[in-house]
């Protein structure tokens, strides 16, 4: 007779205690429950006792606050709750921070733009959204609003460069940038084919002028180096090694000198010094007396410049003085021969000479010309950044693309942003392009301003680990 098996009878054959009893993976998973958080309270234990405080860290610190990162109390102050913030007192106990705007009607807080615990990064690369969060839609306390109420990214929302849009230069030195790139050019030994580099090169190259020493040159005309001037200094903290960001300023004795000679007369080699038109007339009348002093026969000799009036529109290089001792002689009286000269040389020099690349005022006769102040703008963009020397390895033409066809002072011939879009995007790196973040030419603190602070901790404080 077959068994029968009933669900009572299947019922017996189960221990209603198994769970009291650890077998097999429930064994391994009660005491894995057990020893896990032993161990990681141990962990914790241990490094408590030893001071490292990185456990407690979302991340590593930035490289410039790498010495006090087990010192977490430095910069954290714990509040009511769990959590220890950062206020700006801890920042501003190290960084005397300027100001960014005295019309901004928003300050936000230091670390909701500078991010600690990312790693090893410059904290002045902040996100876009730090800057947005104002200028996408910017107000100003009182007065005008001077800039652009809606910037939120540099490939998508920004206005096209403020010098660009207006298409004005305030230059007021003449200068014909097609005249000085044309193979033909007439230099001080022959022709030459100038390039870029001749006139603009980047604070800092410890280089001579190609055309900064003429034939004879007095002292006051000596090639010199100038410092970055104020407008040229870069706005933010961190600098780097190396040529500077922006160009050299223009100089007469540094770019000028060996062509556009300014030779007075053709029996005195020495051209009139550069720049305060009263020195140069003192220095022409001083020469042209002590020449005549050692050459006492040249006022039985013709009063005359030795040069042709038709070279006046060419006559930009020194040009060898001229032996007309042979010319028929025109009696006159020393003093008359000596004010005669130097009137011929100051024309020469006057309308000839100067008038090349400077406008002149001039008053009653005898008054000396004034020319206008030369304006060379040293910065175009001061409420942005632009480094030549990390764009060293492009041609000047690939942006100044206009540069050869210039002919006219009052040309702008900047590159329009979207030249600059070309290589910068919003993604930068994660889009195979160069940065194109707001800091990348902006720095919310001009730290030319920034004031010493004093320091209040001792290396004890700073490597201890509290």
């Amino acid at each position: 007779m077959p068994r029968v098996r009933t669900a009572k009878k299947l019922a017996k054959r189960i221990d209603m205690q198994y769970f009291t009893k650890l077998r097999g993976f429930r064994r391994w998973r009660f005491w894995l429950s057990i020893a896990v958080p032993l161990l990681a309270a141990g962990w914790l234990l241990g490094e408590k006792v030893s001071g490292n405080r990185v456990v407690y860290s979302s991340g590593p610190v930035s490289s410039a606050h790498a010495v006090f990162g087990q010192n977490c109390n430095l910069c954290h102050v714990r509040g009511a709750s769990f959590s220890a913030t950062v206020d700006d007192k801890a920042c501003l106990a190290c960084h005397n921070a300027p100001l960014h705007n005295s019309q901004q009607t928003f300050t936000p807080a230091c670390s909701s733009c500078h991010l600690e615990h990312k790693g090893k990064f410059r904290m002045a690369d902040t996100t876009d959204a730090a800057c947005s969060q104002c200028h996408d839609n910017l107000h100003v306390k009182q007065g005008e609003l001077k800039y652009d109420p809606h910037v939120s990214s540099f490939q998508h929302h920004h206005p096209e460069f403020l010098p660009v849009r207006r298409q004005f230069d305030p230059g007021t030195v003449n200068l014909n940038h097609h005249a000085h790139l044309q193979p033909t050019l007439r230099g001080p030994n022959g022709t030459v084919q100038m390039r870029c580099s001749d006139c603009h090169r980047p604070v800092g190259v410890n280089q001579p002028w190609p055309y900064s020493v003429a034939v004879t040159q007095p002292a006051s005309q000596q090639p010199v180096v100038v410092p970055a001037a104020e407008t040229q200094q870069q706005k933010k903290r961190f600098t780097e090694t190396g040529a500077g960001p922006y160009m050299e300023p223009m100089r007469y004795v540094n770019q000028c000198a060996a062509c556009h000679t300014l030779q007075f007369d053709p029996l005195i080699a020495e051209p009139a010094p550069h720049g305060d038109t009263g020195k140069t007339r003192s220095f022409v009348e001083g020469q042209i007396k002590q020449l005549v002093e050692e050459h006492p026969d040249l006022i039985h000799k013709p009063i005359t410049t030795g040069y042709n009036d038709q070279i006046e529109a060419t006559r930009n290089f020194l040009r060898p003085t001229r032996d007309y001792l042979t010319l028929p002689a025109q009696p006159t009286t020393p003093e008359n021969w000596v004010a005669h000269r130097i009137e011929m040389a100051e024309r020469l020099l006057w309308k000839k000479d100067c008038k090349v690349c400077h406008e002149q005022t001039t008053g009653e006769p005898e008054t000396i010309p004034t020319s206008v102040k030369a304006v060379i703008p040293a910065r175009w963009l001061p409420n942005a950044e632009f480094d030549h020397q990390a764009h060293r390895m492009m041609t000047c033409e690939s942006c100044h693309s206009r540069i050869s066809e210039s002919k006219e002072t009052s040309q702008v011939n900047l590159p329009g942003i979207d030249t600059c879009r070309r290589c910068h995007k919003d993604g930068g790196a994660m889009s195979n392009a160069a940065e194109g973040r707001c800091y990348e030419c902006h720095s919310y603190h001009d730290w030319r301003k920034e004031q010493p602070v004093k320091g209040k901790f001792d290396l004890n404080t700073l490597t201890s680990k509290k």
